[in-house]
């Protein structure tokens, strides 16, 4: 059967949609239209979710008609139970014996039939019933909950299944809230290594209208974020068309990014939604997704950007990380230090590692740039921040900004006034004259309140960005505040992004890189080439465009349309 070249494309079946099929002739011609369009490679065939378990002659059935098509099965399991009309999601209570051997029973069934299994995420628990407050005793809601997953995982729903079928393949998908993970037990430090392989949710749907906080760019960070974690095992991304009919292109967003962060497998989430009417346009839309992105796939290398860390079971300035990447920064995360980084990016969720100041005063003396948020002095200042780097500090106070300025010699002096599109709130930072330097400022009455600010250690240099009480703020900062930010973060990158904001650019280790643009209007954009580089190669229609120099800059200038990749080679000509 023909596949796509540089990643497979697979659909997950819940089980209502496997039993729900009655007439296999009449489903086969259903099904005959969703491979006009994809080239599927692979179904998830579940064999339980919300109480409800399949027959075995009818997964068999199902097998069968996936297989005479040529196309891999393996087998899912969702493990919550019915609803219990409090509304939200009905994880399984761990600390119920009733439940632990259900569980093992479906498990041990489904190893019976398939030789790779994925839980769906739903894997995690939210339970506080009285037994579960009894076994939790004086332990924190988290930790009792990463040990209870963890045991779980190996008594449960592993151990059981090697037993039935010892060449079963046992993989967890994390899904896409990975700030919030160790609350609800995703133990992301030991279940894979405890697993025999990892999946990724690369869910964004609508980013407002919706409970989680899901900017676009979550698609790919998070994708790069567990392939670090678990490399080479992270089997594919997962993503659905839940809260993206306002706006097809937001669905096929979550493709786009899923594929740039070199997913070996695009999951489709799910049968019955592709075949329902509601979400049919998602089938041709995928099926175009994928025929174009194959042509390219194959040329991109290591996804590469600035260094993030997030340590194993932390949080802090939930999801900043993905603000960030929306104002066209490329980010590489990692769940240890990245003590080899010639560029790093620090959240607060970095400050839970108590040796972090000793890591970042290593990186700094081997020259390297660290950057480090508002909500990053705070958290630090408990473990001797002000003492170990700089004497910067994080008040109490806030200032509503909508002017800015940026320094041109370092800090000395501001040149320009620019005017945001809304007042932004900010905290206050206070810093010491001639100590720390003032790259960039917000006005206010006869002051200014530091936005960037930079300070040289030992042979590197450490910035510290002030981030916006609301986030999504950093999308109202003016063009020419954004380009030095940009500067900071991409120094060592052979190329500079000067546009507005909700623009990604995915960068990758051989000199080749995409845009992506998020806004509704078309505009312009500049892209500064280094490193000897003087034109680009468009690898979509093929066309080379050369650089323009600009004072001592090689500039491509581009008019970028909404939705739409750009991907493009650099060239030394």
């Amino acid at each position: 059967m023909e596949k796509y070249q540089n990643f497979n494309a697979a659909i997950y079946c819940p089980v209502s949609n496997i039993i729900d099929i009655t007439d296999f002739d009449k489903f086969s011609k259903q099904f005959d239209w969703i491979q006009k369009h994809i080239k599927v490679g692979k179904v998830y065939l579940e064999t339980y979710r919300h109480g409800t378990t399949i027959e075995r002659e009818q997964m068999e059935r199902a097998i069968a008609f996936f297989t005479e098509r040529g196309i891999e099965t393996s087998g899912g399991i969702t493990t919550d139970g019915p609803d219990d009309g409090e509304g939200g999601f009905h994880p399984l209570c761990y600390t119920s014996e009733a439940t632990r051997k259900r569980l093992t029973e479906v498990v041990e069934f489904t190893a019976s039939l398939f030789d790779e299994i994925i839980l769906d995420d739903f894997y995690f628990t939210n339970c506080r019933c009285d037994s579960c407050i009894k076994e939790k005793g004086n332990r924190t809601w988290w930790r009792f909950r990463l040990d209870l997953m963890r045991e779980i995982s190996e008594d449960v729903v592993i151990r059981p299944a090697k037993k039935v079928n010892p060449k079963v393949k046992m993989i967890i998908k994390y899904p896409n809230w990975y700030e919030h993970y160790q609350d609800a037990g995703y133990n992301l430090e030991d279940e894979p290594k405890i697993f025999d392989g990892v999946y990724t949710g690369t869910e964004t749907r609508n980013p407002m209208y919706t409970q989680q906080h899901l900017p676009k760019y979550l698609s790919y960070f998070n994708m790069r974020y567990i392939e670090n974690v678990a490399p080479g095992r992270n089997g594919g991304g997962w993503y659905d068309p839940y809260e993206c009919s306002y706006n097809l292109t937001s669905y096929a967003e979550q493709a786009y990014l899923t594929l740039f962060a070199k997913a070996k497998e695009a999951m489709m989430f799910s049968l019955g939604s592709l075949l329902h009417s509601e979400f049919s346009l998602c089938v041709p839309v995928n099926g175009q997704i994928f025929m174009d992105m194959d042509t390219y796939l194959d040329k991109l290398g290591t996804p590469a950007g600035t260094a993030c860390y997030l340590p194993y079971h932390s949080r802090g300035e939930d999801f900043l990380h993905n603000y960030v990447g929306m104002l066209g920064i490329p980010l590489e995360p990692y769940p240890e230090y990245p003590r080899e980084a010639k560029s790093i990016f620090l959240t607060e969720s970095a400050a839970m590692d108590q040796e972090i100041l000793t890591k970042i005063t290593d990186s700094l003396r081997k020259g390297a740039d660290v950057i480090v948020t508002s909500g990053f002095v705070k958290e630090a200042t408990k473990l001797g921040f002000q003492q170990v780097l700089c004497n910067v500090n994080y008040t109490d106070r806030k200032a509503i900004v909508d002017s800015f300025a940026y320094s041109n010699d370092g800090g000395i002096c501001f040149g320009g006034r620019e005017e945001s599109s809304k007042a932004i709130v900010i905290p206050q930072l206070e810093f010491k004259t001639n100590d720390t330097w003032e790259i960039i400022a917000g006005f206010g009455e006869d002051n200014s309140f530091p936005l960037l600010l930079k300070t040289q250690f030992s042979k590197g240099r450490l910035y510290i960005l002030t981030i916006p009480e609301d986030y999504g703020d950093l999308y109202h900062l003016p063009r020419k505040i954004l380009l030095p930010i940009r500067q900071v973060f991409q120094k060592n990158s052979p190329v500079v992004f000067d546009s507005y904001s909700k623009v990604a650019l995915f960068q990758y280790d051989n000199d080749y890189f995409a845009i992506h643009s998020f806004q509704p209007w078309y505009d312009e954009v500049s892209i500064s080439l280094k490193k000897g580089y003087n034109a680009v190669k468009d690898l979509v229609n093929g066309n080379t465009v050369k650089a323009q120099k600009e004072n001592e800059d090689f500039v491509i200038r581009l008019r970028l349309a909404p939705g739409i990749n750009y991907v493009y080679q650099l060239i030394r000509e």
